[in-house]
């Protein structure tokens, strides 16, 4: 059993903190991220093919250098390495909160969706570097035909909800 009133969420939080720390986020920040991904499972898989405690793809996990995805320390390490490269990607963005969520969202459906996001954010008026209300909205917007076959769209259809509730639910 684990109790915030004891300040412990899971049973890999001194593994989690150590590695917040790599991407200089709180430790919560990242449990709440790791929560969403697999409620602390470190054997849970999705439909996709993703798993392990941070959810990692098998390309993911071989990209960062991952061997087994099953092991927490490997896949936690594996998967803060990532998250460093996401949010190094979004680095031009001013606000931190905001990168972050960029970031979130690219972790959960992919950085090149989350950059079509944010070309037709531009495209239609809106901040580019801005999640909340923007690209999140766009996100949103590329589950409909008529925007992912905008030819300012490279990569097509996303299931748009699922990534914004992912970085809503984080948040909260």
């Amino acid at each position: 059993f684990y109790s915030l009133n004891s300040n412990t969420i899971s049973r890999f939080d001194k593994l989690i903190k150590e590695k917040a720390k790599t991407i200089n986020w709180d430790w919560r920040l990242l449990s709440s991220l790791i929560f969403q991904e697999s409620q602390f499972n470190v054997k849970a898989k999705s439909w996709v093919g993703a798993g392990g405690l941070m959810q990692m793809m098998p390309a993911t996990a071989k990209e960062v250098g991952v061997k087994d995805r099953f092991n927490a320390e490997e896949n936690l390490t594996g998967g803060t390495k990532y998250v460093r490269k996401l949010l190094y990607r979004f680095n031009y963005v001013e606000n931190e909160e905001q990168r972050v969520k960029l970031a979130m969202a690219s972790y959960n459906c992919g950085y090149s969706h989350v950059v079509d996001a944010q070309n037709l954010a531009e495209n239609r008026g809106l901040d580019r570097n801005k999640w909340d209300n923007n690209v999140e909205e766009m996100i949103l917007a590329l589950s409909l035909r008529k925007n992912y076959s905008d030819p300012i769209v490279k990569y097509g259809y996303v299931r748009g909800k699922e990534p914004v509730t992912y970085v809503k639910q984080i948040f909260e």
